[in-house]
């Protein structure tokens, strides 16, 4: 409760009700509070006991900037303690408030973070998927403040990535090219070398008259044969390898296309063991024969180069679905770091060839929708396996 008071301590006006006579102020003021006030212009502070409540009083003199004394303030107050009710009440009340306050404040701060953190993680999502082929997807970003200056770097990265890549995909093709163009322009100058030879030899013997000119002729007749079988077979390997796709999928009767390979070469240098009969696969016979010719041809060149007398052994068998062929040499083997290479174009572990064929055995395989492995040992000898599904099942 507030009161003012005339300076010779009559009371002006007070700011408590006058139906609730607990709150009555004082009619004037005790003698010793003017003494004290108008002798040290300080506050009066004084206790008073009304009934089971102790009132504290506050009395001070109000002057003007002159120094004049204008009037005198007086204020009552109940200091009741908190387990009496005094303030707990009130800090009840503001508990909600703070409550709701504090979880607002949580609401924006998530709210703020997480919209720092979404582009973030949509970057890092988006980074993750970046891969030597550039499959990955420019970002977009609507706020011009530091995350957008970082997805705008990451967009131009993947820009000069993709842009890096295809350059060197179109590098690497036409040094692909290049390099098969140079292998088969030197596989190619070596059959016409001894061509060239000859025709000027045979070109002098007639000339000259010479009496033998017959049996040169025959003799160059079966080199130049020879030679052009070899230019056939670079023409054959290209071809294959570029319309394999093109091959027509039937019904094929295996031990048939087995033995009309085999049977090139020999029984003496092949032999053919047909566990299971009656097999037939899915398959271009005529591919699937070039196939296994392959095969044998490179399994005799292993042997022949290890001086090997036993002949190469081909086995028909039966596993589920598929049929499978061996084609086993006791030749010079294949070293172990270079079979993950082996069907590889241009990949060779001859001194001679293009190593064209084992990447056309592979394709002719696969458009039969078969597979072909290798098991080796060098010096032991390998063992080429193809699974053919079989016709029907």
């Amino acid at each position: 409760m507030l009161s003012l008071y005339r300076n010779d301590g009559l009371l002006l006006t007070t700011s408590a009700a006058f139906s609730d006579e607990d709150q009555l102020p004082d009619l004037a003021l005790e003698t010793g509070v003017l003494s004290v006030l108008k002798l040290k212009g300080d506050r009066v502070i004084s206790q008073e006991t009304l009934g089971p409540n102790e009132i504290t009083k506050v009395h001070w003199l109000v002057a003007s900037d002159d120094g004049v004394p204008l009037f005198i303030a007086s204020a009552r107050y109940n200091p009741r303690p908190l387990t009496q009710g005094g303030i707990r009440p009130f800090l009840n009340r503001l508990a909600p408030v703070y409550l709701f306050l504090f979880l607002g404040a949580m609401l924006i701060a998530y709210l703020i973070v997480r919209s720092i953190v979404k582009p973030l993680f949509r970057l890092k999502v988006e980074m993750a998927k970046v891969d030597p082929l550039g499959n990955a997807t420019p970002l977009d970003h609507r706020w011009n403040d530091e995350v957008g200056e970082l997805v705008d770097q990451y967009n131009e990265l993947l820009s000069k990535l993709r842009e890096s890549l295809i350059r060197r995909a179109k590098d690497e093709r036409e040094g692909a090219w290049r390099e098969m163009a140079q292998q088969v322009a030197h596989e190619i100058k070596n059959p016409l070398t001894p061509l060239r030879l000859g025709i000027q030899q045979l070109e002098r013997a007639w000339n000259d008259g010479v009496d033998d000119f017959p049996t040169r002729l025959e003799r160059f007749t079966s080199t130049a044969l020879s030679q052009i079988d070899v230019l056939a077979a670079i023409a054959e390997d290209f071809a294959l390898l570029a319309v394999v796709r093109e091959a027509e999928i039937v019904s094929v009767d295996l031990s048939d296309v087995v033995n009309k390979a085999a049977g090139l070469y020999g029984e003496e240098n092949v032999t053919v063991e047909e566990k299971k009969k009656g097999l037939y696969v899915e398959g271009d016979s005529s591919r699937l024969i070039r196939a296994f010719n392959n095969l044998i041809a490179n399994a005799l060149d292993s042997i022949y180069e290890a001086d090997s007398k036993t002949p190469i052994r081909v086995e028909i068998s039966e596993e589920g679905r598929h049929a499978v062929v061996k084609v086993i040499d006791q030749g010079t083997g294949i070293p172990t770091q270079k079979l993950d290479r082996i069907f590889e174009p241009r990949f060779t572990t001859k001194t001679h060839g293009l190593g064209l064929g084992l990447a056309m055995v592979k394709s002719i395989v696969e458009q039969s929708n078969g597979d072909v492995s290798v098991e080796s040992k060098e010096g032991k000898g390998a063992t080429f396996i193809i699974k053919l599904l079989q016709a029907g099942r």
